[in-house]
């Protein structure tokens, strides 16, 4: 499977290293070049350093035109919303999952119809679920 994730942090950080045991391919996008580094020593790790003005171009560098899954798990729920939109009405990948802080956020992008995790104790579960959905 094919992984594009948006963000790097610990949620991030967390998720590659239990995705990466199942042999997927996985591209982070993220501005924290310290983070990136540390995931780019993973066997099947790709990153790509951003900065914000070009989206839709680092997403392309990342290759959401080829991902089966797209998480947007930045700590900013705006982006967050901004690019799991895009991946999913603009790129058409086929899972989108968006992590988002906001309880209203939550329920009102939920009910447009993606597929929104928020923090919890089982974030890593709700996030692996929600991808095999």
């Amino acid at each position: 499977m094919r992984v594009l994730i948006f963000g790097c942090n610990r949620l991030s950080t967390s998720l590659v290293a239990d995705l990466a045991k199942d042999d997927n391919h996985i591209t982070v996008l993220g501005t924290e070049r310290n983070c990136l580094e540390s995931l780019a020593a993973l066997n099947g790790v790709r990153v790509v350093l951003t900065s914000e003005p070009m989206m839709q171009d680092y997403l392309q560098e990342g290759g959401i035109d080829h991902s089966d899954v797209f998480l947007a798990m930045s700590f900013d729920d705006h982006q967050n919303i901004l690019v799991a939109q895009i991946a999913k009405y603009i790129f058409n990948v086929p899972k989108v999952v968006c992590h988002l802080g906001s309880p209203q956020l939550q329920v009102m992008y939920a009910g447009l119809g993606l597929d929104v995790v928020g923090y919890s104790f089982g974030l890593m579960q709700d996030v692996r679920q929600a991808i095999q959905e």
